[in-house]
């Protein structure tokens, strides 16, 4: 009885300290993870709000709007059944117009691939500026992850007013491979498969967060303008 109670015993130590030692790593490192998702949402909001290497907002007020939305809880504020945006949703006046930067997903091979975008408002005319994806790391390499090549990216962008009304579509889906990528993008399509060669659910999955931003930033747009 007493050597039960004895290895009960020192199984209980050793496993409080484990959780102790768990706990007190993932505290030390938290803030680490937290600073680099910090650092790679600055960097995707500073790169759609770009235009020709320069910046359309003031570089410390983009700083200063992605710091008060450090403390919100992340909140679904659209959804379709092929995607979901999320909080925040930021807006900066800009001689080009409104622009609204909006982070959605989309579901890729292996998971949720997030995307941030710009849109350009002028009236009720909504145009896609840029796209960055931040997030694909459960994506196949080689296929899927593909898509953080800037080449791969570049496809998305820009996508003018009368392309999103259409419905942005990645070519095979659209059975537009033939097309130009320019010229794809006047009418929505993504000219993506010669670039991602046998991946079409990771850039599906973008193009369907692209779409989805669009549906919100349309409601949006009409409800400000009653």
């Amino acid at each position: 009885m007493k050597e039960i109670l004895k290895t009960g015993f020192t199984l209980m130590v050793f496993t409080l300290i484990a959780g102790l030692a768990l706990g007190l790593i993932y505290q030390v490192t938290k803030g680490s993870i937290d600073n680099a998702e910090l650092q790679n949402t600055l960097k995707a909001v500073k790169f759609v709000l770009s235009e020709n290497g320069k910046l359309m907002v003031s570089k410390d007020l983009i700083e200063e709007r992605i710091n008060k939305t450090l403390k919100e809880k992340v909140k679904e504020v659209y959804k379709t059944d092929k995607a979901t945006v999320l909080t925040p949703v930021l807006k900066f006046n800009t001689e080009k117009g409104l622009i609204y930067v909006l982070k959605a997903y989309g579901i890729g091979y292996g998971g949720k691939v997030i995307t941030i975008a710009s849109f350009i408002v002028n009236n009720c005319r909504i145009d896609l500026h840029a796209i960055k994806v931040i997030e694909y790391s459960q994506e196949t390499p080689g296929l899927g992850a593909k898509i953080a090549e800037e080449e791969a990216q570049e496809r998305f962008y820009p996508i003018p007013y009368e392309g999103l009304k259409n419905g942005v579509k990645v070519d095979k889906d659209a059975g537009k491979t033939n097309l130009k990528p320019e010229e794809a993008k006047k009418i929505g399509v993504v000219k993506i498969s010669d670039v991602m060669t046998g991946a079409t659910i990771t850039p599906r999955a973008v193009a369907n967060s692209i779409q989805a931003m669009f549906e919100y930033l349309k409601t949006e747009v009409k409800n400000n303008a009653q």
